[in-house]
């Protein structure tokens, strides 16, 4: 696999660890870009390190859909070429043999025995004008290729989005899953000073039943980290285009560079700019008129101009003409063609309102993929406004909680709070931890797509 490397790595989850007086850590969220940040918890598995430039790469060499666009590109360029050729001579050659016999011209031609015809034609064929039937087809063949190269455009950004997505959901999944570890060990950890209170005689065994309870909570919450994590790792290799997964492991990356203003007033014009689909649409509009144009050139006369060259051979007495030249003859002929259509029983007529139809059907279809657009835009943008609510709203729960984790810590140590109120703040403070992690990620991955809705993604350079 082509810039992917690495084999038995260390995911290493940006949190930090917060050493209280008791000297038992706490994990704290924070962003692994942020100054100062050191992590303190590792998550170790096998797999394949893979950063997100490196995944979007493999995934626009291996993906099938890209390469189909392309070969219809490709060909697309062709048809212009074909579409040109009207423009330039066309010469064909023939070459005629005929032997013939005829009983019956034995009786009429006296000496006849047989006809031997070789005949050798080159004829040159130059369109000199068609009123515009020639360039419109040439016209048109552009715009296919326009519209060929858009879908290509949009297939690739829709790759590029599917492929981000993936790699965030992938590291909202590890991180979840190193929470989800740390969850438990904290919940074993408990249970042990339960159970080590209980044998001192300073404990009850409501603690102990209660830190059992939190760490089957605990343990279940782990073996839904860990599903969501493989599901990850699957959906990313799906969407780079591998079969088998090889287990990706995503390198850690800021989110602050997914971060865009939204300015409705000037996103929606840049959308209408930047989206192939869009684009694609435009370019049929313009290919409809070129074909409107290639029907309306039927009603003009075409002019073409006609060289030929003749040179044949006939044996002596064929067909009993006795001045036939005994040896090959030619000839050249040079004209022109005036082709005047008269009457075709309204043929061109309907093929006119047809054209004339269909632009129209475009340009409504123009005008609905604007709209659609619009919306679009504006959906994500409140997709996007309400992700950061969300992350506010995650970020206030989790200082509450982790405050009211330190306040119960205290108040155990001094004997004015029970054990068990200590394992609900944990518990607490654990919820908003994931509740965090996931409003974190998601509000990446709605500023992701808003950035598609405007059809253009920006992409890290290195995937860090």
């Amino acid at each position: 696999m082509k810039r992917i490397h690495g084999i038995a790595v260390i995911f290493c989850v940006s949190i930090l660890i917060e050493t209280l007086g008791s000297g038992e850590g706490k994990i704290l969220w924070a962003d692994s870009s942020s100054p100062g940040s050191s992590p303190a918890s590792a998550l170790l598995v096998d797999g394949t390190s893979i950063s997100l430039s490196e995944a979007i790469s493999e995934a626009l060499e291996r993906r099938p859909a890209l390469n189909q666009f392309r070969h219809q590109e490709i060909a697309q360029k062709e048809v212009i070429s074909q579409a040109r050729s009207a423009y330039f001579p066309q010469v064909s050659a023939s070459y005629q043999n005929t032997y013939g016999n005829s009983f019956l011209g034995v009786f009429l031609f006296p000496g006849y025995q047989y006809f031997d015809i070789s005949i050798l034609s080159v004829t040159l064929n130059q369109n000199i004008y068609d009123f515009g039937r020639t360039s419109s087809h040439v016209s048109g063949a552009r715009w296919e290729t326009r519209k060929a190269k858009a879908r290509l455009n949009q297939e690739m950004l829709t790759l590029n989005r599917d492929v981000t997505v993936s790699y965030l959901n992938l590291l909202m999944a590890q991180h979840g899953l190193a929470t989800a570890n740390a969850g438990v060990r904290d919940a074993r950890h408990h249970l042990a000073e339960a159970q080590a209170r209980l044998s001192a005689g300073v404990g009850i065994r409501l603690d102990i039943t209660q830190a059992r309870v939190n760490l089957e909570s605990a343990l279940l919450q782990r073996i839904r980290s860990e599903n969501d994590f493989k599901t990850a790792q699957i959906e990313l290799a799906r969407n780079i285009g591998i079969r088998k997964n090889p287990h990706f492991i995503a390198q850690e990356l800021s989110l602050e560079r997914f971060k865009r203003n939204i300015r409705l007033e000037a996103d929606i014009p840049a959308a209408y700019q930047n989206r192939p689909d869009l684009k694609e649409v435009e370019d049929e509009v313009k290919e409809g008129e070129a074909s409107l144009d290639n029907v309306k050139s039927q009603n003009y006369p075409a002019i073409n101009g006609i060289a030929q060259y003749f040179l044949a051979s006939i044996p002596e007495q064929a067909l009993g003409i006795p001045y036939i030249p005994p040896y090959p003859f030619s000839t050249f002929n040079v004209g022109g063609v005036v082709s005047v259509p008269i009457f075709e029983g309204g043929l061109i007529h309907h093929q006119i309102h047809e054209a004339r139809a269909r632009l129209a059907s475009r340009n409504d279809q123009l005008q609905e993929a604007r709209l659609r657009i619009s919306s679009e835009v504006q959906e994500a943008a409140l997709a996007v406004r309400a992700a950061e609510q969300k992350l506010d709203e995650a970020r206030t729960a989790y200082e509450s909680a982790q405050e009211n984790d330190r306040l119960v810590e205290k108040a155990f140590h001094v004997g004015t709070a029970r054990s068990v109120d200590v394992v609900d703040a944990e518990t607490s403070l654990r919820q908003t931890r994931e509740y965090l992690i996931q409003a974190r990620y998601d509000w990446a991955i709605q500023m992701v797509r808003y950035r598609f809705s405007l059809g253009t993604i920006s992409l890290p350079v290195d995937g860090r």
